[in-house]
C-alpha cells in the first residue's frame, strides 16, 4: 500500500502537467500584435454611409479595423486579425449571406459583431480584438 502512494505521488506533477500544456495552446486570442494607431473620422463627412447596424473597414491595425455603429452616438471597432491562428496574416470577411457576420477565410470561424465580435461559429474562442472608440461631437476617435 505504501510502494503504491509513493509512485502516486511521484506521477502527480505528470498529471498535473498534462492538463496544463494542452491549455496553453489554445490560449491564442492573446497573440494579435499591439499596433499603435491613433485615427479620427468626422461623423458626417467619412461615416456619412454607416447607418445603424452597418459596418464599415477602413486601414490601421494589424489586418484592417472593422466599425460596426450600435447607435447613433456608440461605435465599436474591432481588428479584422482572426483570434484563432493571427499569424496567418488573413482579415476577417463579411458573411455575404448573414447581415453583421465576419468570416475568416482560413479556418472558417465566424464573428457576430452584435455581440461584441464574439465566435459565432468554427474552431475559434476568442472574440475579436476590439479598439478605443469614442464619439465627441462629431468625431469619432478611435485609438488603442
Amino acid at each position: 500500500m505504501r510502494d503504491m502512494r509513493m509512485s502516486f505521488k511521484n506521477m502527480l506533477p505528470w498529471i498535473f502537467l498534462w492538463f496544463l500544456l494542452p491549455s496553453c495552446e489554445t490560449n491564442r486570442g492573446e497573440l494579435i500584435p499591439y499596433v499603435e494607431f491613433d485615427i479620427y473620422l468626422l461623423l458626417y463627412a467619412d461615416l456619412a454611409d454607416l447607418g445603424i447596424g452597418n459596418t464599415k473597414v477602413i486601414d490601421g491595425g494589424v489586418n484592417g479595423i472593422l466599425i460596426y455603429r450600435e447607435s447613433d452616438l456608440v461605435f465599436h471597432a474591432y481588428d479584422r486579425t482572426c483570434t484563432l491562428w493571427p499569424e496567418h496574416d488573413a482579415a476577417v470577411v463579411e458573411d455575404p449571406t448573414f447581415f453583421g457576420v465576419f468570416e475568416c477565410p482560413v479556418c472558417g470561424s465566424t464573428y457576430l459583431l452584435m455581440n461584441g465580435g464574439e465566435p459565432n461559429s468554427g474552431p475559434a474562442r476568442y472574440p475579436l480584438v476590439e479598439y478605443n472608440a469614442s464619439l465627441s461631437g462629431d468625431v469619432l476617435h478611435i485609438y488603442n
